[in-house]
């Protein structure tokens, strides 16, 4: 009888157990776009990235696609924890690309995390990490040219 107790019990534990350790190791990133002033054209594309392949043309580790709004939008990823960037823009002219003029300097609203603004280049990683150890908001201000 002890023994198919142990039993049962234990096939109420385990997924409980499963679950909890899943748990622990996803976190909520919330993403707040501020600053959005045109709403008419494409939505917002926003990225996720780690360290690896930081503003490479490769896919980004998530990515959201958001309908503009007059002034801000927010948006949830369910993310492992870890460092990463999020970069945002505004896709104006809907080529899904931030396009950029001949000095290389974007010419459509974007943005970093840790509001970094850049000057003559575009961020290294380390300058808009972002550390996830626990349920986190941030807001991203875009910028226009």
């Amino acid at each position: 009888m002890i023994l198919l107790k142990t039993i049962l019990l234990s096939f109420w534990i385990y997924p409980a157990l499963e679950l909890s350790s899943f748990s622990d190791t996803q976190v909520k990133l919330v993403v707040e776009v501020d600053n959005i002033k045109h709403t008419t054209g494409q939505p917002l594309r926003l990225a996720v990235e780690r360290k690896e392949g930081f503003l490479s043309d490769n896919k980004p580790f998530d990515y959201a696609i958001v309908d503009a709004v007059d002034g801000k939008i927010s948006y949830s990823f369910s993310l492992p924890k870890g460092d990463y960037a999020i970069s945002v823009y505004h896709d104006l002219n809907g080529n899904e690309k931030l396009d950029k003029n001949f000095f290389g300097a974007p010419v459509e609203p974007y943005g970093f995390s840790r509001n970094f603004k850049p000057l003559l280049r575009a961020p290294r990683f380390d300058e808009v990490k972002i550390s996830l150890n626990q349920d986190r908001k941030i807001n991203i201000l875009l910028l226009h040219p």
